[in-house]
């Protein structure tokens, strides 16, 4: 691509005029329109204030920026992975934003980022208006990446503001993010598998398809939980029993983290407003978040490339549930409780919560 064309295509993602740019690099706007028709370039002199003011670098503006490489992308969301999870949100975001700015085309990037960092901000404890600020952002690179030419970045980037506006409460938007995803969507991740196996690399396919294992896993656990409180919301007790029974036995059979086997019952008590029992199970949770996570020693996933145990996420997952329970309405029956309040308060000194 040709200087002007790049300098038309990021003033228009800048929101800004031929005019507006004239101006700032005091020159008149044919200059401005004359570049971007190819007819003229800038001056050497103006080129770095350019590159400023359209938000990208010298390498961008000459069409010299390479895309990532599948590679590169895993380990750079692998390392934003690993601060996320330390409770480092700040951080994260502006690493992301940094990385982005570099890559501003990248889609696979732009969602890998966005999904992890959504996940991260789940877990967080920020002020209203910071939290938003993170949240438009996420929004941002979503709906970036839906305009992908990979199919498969763009369904995940589709299903993902799905999510988030039906968490909104914007029943118009999600649906309309709903119809775009495709019933049976493709495979990948075994395509991938058989890739690596033909290049006669089966340790690769093998660790590749541990994290796939491990994300479905966390997915269905996601979707239990969500079937037992259903259950609960129809009156259908018995059958809520029975699928939390299922979902605390997935535990030990997949070798997931032991606080699961907890929170299929917290969920019931709370749901029944049985508050001794919601206490003790509050405060067994918070017990197991403390212990750590030690994938590699499952034979499941001891190829996963992770440390040896994972580090920071016992510390985010407490935040999270006290997050959750000061401000989660099926908790409203344990406000004032003062042994709960006593709880509360020993795990926020740990975890550092003011």
């Amino acid at each position: 691509m040709k200087i002007g064309d790049q300098i038309k295509k990021y003033r228009k993602n800048a929101g800004l005029t031929q005019e507006q740019v004239g101006n700032y690099l005091g020159v008149t706007t044919p200059a401005v329109n004359k570049w971007e028709k190819g007819n003229t370039t800038p001056d050497i002199s103006l080129l770095p204030a350019l590159a400023r003011l359209l938000k990208i670098d010298m390498n961008e503006l000459f069409s010299f920026r390479e895309e990532l490489t599948e590679y590169e992308i895993a380990q750079f969301t692998n390392d934003l992975s690993e601060i996320a999870l330390r409770g480092d949100t700040a951080k994260a975001f502006d690493i992301a934003e940094k990385k982005i700015l570099e890559y501003p085309h990248c889609s696979s990037l732009l969602c890998s980022a966005a999904v992890i960092l959504n996940s991260a901000l789940s877990l967080a404890v920020l002020e209203q208006e910071q939290r938003e600020t993170y949240e438009n952002k996420i929004l941002e690179w979503l709906n970036r990446s839906a305009d992908s030419e990979d199919d498969s970045v763009k369904i995940s980037a589709v299903y993902m503001l799905a999510m988030k506006y039906t968490q909104r409460r914007d029943f118009e938007r999600a649906s309309q993010y709903m119809d775009k995803i495709p019933d049976i969507p493709i495979d990948k991740a075994m395509l991938q598998v058989g890739l690596l196996t033909e290049q006669d690399d089966p340790d690769a396919a093998a660790a590749f398809l541990e994290g796939k294992l491990l994300q479905a896993l966390v997915r269905v656990q996601g979707y239990l939980y969500k079937i037992i409180e259903l259950e609960e919301m129809t009156g259908n007790h018995r059958k809520a029993d029975e699928i939390a029974e299922k979902a605390a036995q997935m535990v030990s059979l997949f070798d997931m983290w032991q606080y699961g086997t907890i929170v299929p019952y917290l969920i019931l008590s709370a749901f029944r407003k049985d508050a001794d029992q919601s206490i003790e199970l509050l405060k067994s949770v918070l017990e197991e978040a403390q212990k750590p996570w030690k994938l590699n020693d499952s034979p499941l996933y001891y190829r996963y490339p992770t440390k040896e145990s994972v580090e920071g996420m016992g510390q985010s997952y407490i935040q999270a549930i006290l997050r959750e329970v000061e401000t989660q309405e099926e908790y409203d029956f344990l406000r004032g409780n003062d042994k709960l309040e006593k709880i509360m308060e020993e795990y926020k000194t740990q975890v550092n919560i003011g």
